[in-house]
């Protein structure tokens, strides 16, 4: 009876992990190879370029809907390199049509942003830059090709200045901690 309580519970975990992992998502990255969703700044007042991308849609992308709540540490310039039929932008509202479907079975860039710098080094911990819903029609997310069938998405939040500080490493690295 245990051993199948057991099976049972490894069997629904399994399940839960591999749904999670399959939930789209858009977010804010801080460089161009989409690898940091935080950020240590401390460098000069000047402008810098942001990434935005939609994750895991597991489906050929028409569009996307979102907005991003920006931080007072920035002021957003301009949506750089947007989609032909946009409507908006990112820190009002962003509602877009691809010109042609975006293969969403791989990361999607949606846009790139550009933002100033109101500030040198790090004001404060854990300043959020956070993707949420569209203020006009309550909408995160894409749409699916060729049916146009909404896709919901979570919406990330990146943080600036993050106070538990993070590097990269490998999974041997991690490992190794513990021996």
């Amino acid at each position: 009876m245990r051993i199948a309580t057991l099976v049972i519970a490894v069997l629904l975990a399994t399940v839960i992990v591999a749904n999670a992992q399959d939930v789209p998502f858009i977010g804010v990255y801080f460089d161009e190879y989409l690898n940091h969703m935080h950020r240590d700044f401390s460098g000069p007042l000047g402008m810098d370029t942001w990434y935005i991308v939609g994750n895991n849609f597991n489906c050929w992308v028409g569009g996307m809907e979102f907005k991003i709540d920006y931080p007072s540490v920035v002021t957003w310039l301009a949506d750089v390199d947007a989609p032909p039929v946009t409507i908006g932008n990112t820190s009002t509202g962003f509602s877009t049509g691809f010109g042609l479907p975006r293969n969403g079975f791989e990361p999607v860039l949606i846009c790139k942003v550009n933002v100033w710098w109101l500030t040198e080094g790090c004001p404060s911990n854990n300043i959020p830059v956070t993707v949420v819903q569209h203020p006009y029609t309550g909408y995160l997310g894409g749409t699916d090709f060729p049916d146009y069938n909404l896709v919901p998405a979570v919406g990330m939040t990146s943080l600036i200045c993050p106070s538990v500080p993070v590097e990269d490493t490998t999974w041997g690295g991690v490992k190794a901690l513990y021996e």
